[in-house]
């Protein structure tokens, strides 16, 4: 509150500086520009490289049809209030300021597609990996709703009590009248709603009743979930009993857990629970083992990369209390969808109109600044050294967005995968050397480096950096500030590797007969898949000028984790080592998913493929595991030990505390709010 009437009295805007471009970042810098703020803040954002987002930055290939290259399969979740807030926002103002007839993308729903079926791939003991398809029910409302939207109808979002009932609700739909234990978990659920109800907290009665139907619902699972050692099987692999118990069974234990470790006890109940693992804190509660290692379960380590160190082998370590509060959420905090699908890619779908609104506030974006040192002097960050890896021809800023023009005479702002080397001074020299600015081990720079100085050129600074990236460059600061030694020594990421497949026929002709689905819980390391075929239109296959191969009628994108083994060793190993990981993948395990998949010719018709291993510091994804990483992260909204320094991105302390675009949109919300008092309503525990 001091520091908002400080800026509210101050008749110059304040200098802020955010270091970093990806999503936090973004974020920060939108909320710190809007039109509320009143012009109270000059914000000026520096980036590696030619491009916004980070670990979400996606560019298009001009040499190959103009195709979209991720750096993994990348959907929001319907609960992402935070982050279509900020989205839908954009949008609006975005196409108020810059309008573009010719641009597909005219409102947010236009790039935001609602996915309602999810897919979880079950290793079944009698049939092996069968897909266990979902499909979620279209919720009131749309992601984002609420006061910072203009224009919608807020209803509040569901508090822990109503995520708990509605789960209830789906379980009892989920179990017909043939199902032998339908009733006992009916009676169950009917004493928790009784509970639930009451103006006094009497769990006693509900824990007996839950209790009681848990032991009838696991006695029909088995000894190990497999019929022939003694649980119940029937209708083949598509509709099981089985099934059925592992679903009630996780339901009954989640509600146990909840009455006895999280009702009446607010947030600390959830921070108690974040030193336990989450498969952990369901066997504490009775979880039958094959439903702690149900595809179920398995979806949830798998969406969150939560392989310790990456090993194929690892069943993962989770925060129970984050973790069970982002599955609740997922599961039944959405609205309208459960998953929404980008038609146009991450970066033209999410950082285009954050690009071009930001411009049009004033921010001033410096592409191609390195962070090399941060210094600390008197309790407050003193000093930021950035070098400049790369400058333009004619001195003004770099225009990073390049025109591609699509199908039906529409055409978009896009992202490039690599720089537009026309407008940079030693362009040519520097493609010819495939110099490559988002690789923390380029050094290359062009003139001296740029020193700013707190009071004289900035008032305040945020870190929108990954804790990997900043250990190199914050080293004044972890040696003064036990918190920030903590944050750090408590942290852990991930490399992760990406493939994308365009294939020659469809879905269908491939052998998968389910629908359009996002799947996860396959065998790794590519144990997640996305079909992305809506991606197709906003691509140049038909164009014989960047394309004269087969067209693609399908386009189904994959990622896991990648397990980084002994010393560190060169960039070209490891992306050569990601390439024989996924030839090896599809070899073995690609049938399981499309069983038709090379039947039609020589290979296994693959129009065009892309692989990625994300190994760099910036790169590697943020886990969430047990123990104290939840507990020491730093709170984005407060200053980061230092009277003018602020920590944000998906390794601060956000509702989920997660490696998501929610956490890291939400920390740049918070930022925000710490700052200058707005925005005031955010979506946190």
């Amino acid at each position: 509150m001091t520091q908002t009437i400080v800026d509210t009295l101050s008749t110059q805007p304040q200098r802020v500086v955010i270091l970093g471009g990806g999503p936090a970042g973004v974020a920060a810098a939108y909320w710190l520009s809007a039109p509320e703020q009143q012009g109270r803040y000059k914000v000026s954002l520096y980036t590696q490289g030619w491009r916004l987002g980070g670990k979400c930055a996606s560019g298009r290939n001009a040499e190959l049809a103009d195709r979209i290259e991720e750096h993994g399969l990348h959907v929001l979740m319907g609960c992402y209030h935070n982050a279509f807030a900020t989205l839908r926002s954009c949008y609006t103002e975005w196409r108020e300021s810059r309008p573009d007839p010719d641009n597909p993308l005219q409102s947010w729903t236009d790039g935001f597609l609602p996915q309602h079926q999810i897919s979880f791939m079950d290793n079944d003991p009698r049939y092996g990996w069968q897909p266990w398809n979902f499909q979620f029910p279209k919720m009131p409302g749309e992601p984002g709703d609420g006061p910072l939207v203009e224009g919608t109808d807020h209803a509040p979002l569901p508090d822990d009590e109503k995520m708990i009932l509605q789960m209830a609700d789906r379980t009892e739909r989920a179990l017909t009248d043939e199902v032998p234990f339908r009733n006992v978990v009916k009676l169950a659920f009917s004493a928790l709603r009784s509970t639930f109800m009451k103006s006094k907290f009497h769990p006693d009665m509900a824990l007996a009743a839950l209790d009681n139907a848990a032991r009838d619902v696991r006695a029909y699972i088995g000894p190990t979930g497999n019929e022939e050692q003694g649980g119940i099987h029937f209708g083949g692999p598509g509709e099981t009993w089985r099934r059925l118990a592992i679903i009630a069974d996780l339901s009954l234990t989640i509600s146990i857990g909840f009455v006895c470790d999280i009702l009446g006890r607010g947030e600390e109940g959830y921070d108690a629970l974040n030193a336990m693992d989450m498969r952990a804190w369901l066997s504490k509660h009775g979880a039958h083992k094959a439903t702690t290692q149900s595809a179920l379960v398995n979806a949830i380590y798998d969406l969150a990369f939560a392989a310790v160190n990456g090993a194929d082998d690892s069943e993962g370590s989770l925060a129970a209390g984050v973790s069970f509060r982002a599955q609740m959420e997922m599961a039944v905090g959405y609205r309208n969808a459960p998953l929404f699908r980008m038609a146009a890619g991450t970066a033209d779908t999410v950082f285009t109109p954050l690009y071009d609104v930001l411009i049009d506030r004033g921010v001033d974006i410096q592409f191609f600044s390195r962070v090399t040192a941060l210094k600390t002097s008197n309790g407050q960050l003193s000093e930021l050294t950035i070098a400049t890896q790369a400058v333009t021809i004619d001195g003004a800023p770099y225009r990073p967005l390049r025109r591609v023009k699509l199908a039906n005479d529409k055409s978009l702002d896009s992202w490039p995968n690599q720089p537009l080397w026309d407008q940079l001074k030693g362009g040519t020299k520097l493609k010819q050397d495939a110099v490559d600015f988002d690789y923390s081990g380029c050094k290359i720079t062009a003139g001296l480096p740029t020193v700013l100085k707190a009071d004289s050129d900035f008032d305040i600074a945020i870190s929108a950096l990954p804790p990997l990236s900043l250990e190199p460059v914050a080293q004044d600061i972890l040696d003064a500030i036990p918190a920030w030694e903590a944050a750090f020594e408590h942290s852990r990421s991930v490399g992760t590797q990406a493939m994308q497949l365009w294939m020659q026929d469809d879905l269908s002709a491939l052998g998968w007969s389910h629908g359009s689905t996002v799947l996860t819980s396959y065998k790794a390391p590519y144990d997640s898949w996305g079909d992305m075929g809506e991606i197709l239109p906003f691509e140049n296959w038909s164009n014989p000028s960047v394309w004269q191969g087969e067209v693609p009628l399908s386009l189904g994108y994959f990622c896991g984790c990648l397990e980084i083994v002994g010393d560190p060793i060169s960039r070209f190993e490891l992306k050569n080592d990601a390439v024989k990981i996924a030839d090896k993948w599809r070899r073995s395990s690609l049938g399981g998913l499309w069983p038709k998949v090379g039947e039609t010719g020589g290979d296994d018709g693959t129009a065009s493929t892309y692989i990625r291993a994300n190994f760099d510091l910036a790169e590697q994804y943020v886990q969430t595991p047990a123990g104290q990483n939840v507990g020491s992260r730093l709170d984005p909204e407060q200053p980061a030990g230092l009277s003018n320094f602020y920590a944000i991105g998906d390794w601060t302390r956000t509702r989920f505390s997660g490696g998501c675009f929610e956490s890291a949109i939400e920390s740049g919300m918070l930022v925000s709010r710490g700052i200058s008092g707005f925005p005031h309503d955010i979506k946190t525990l």
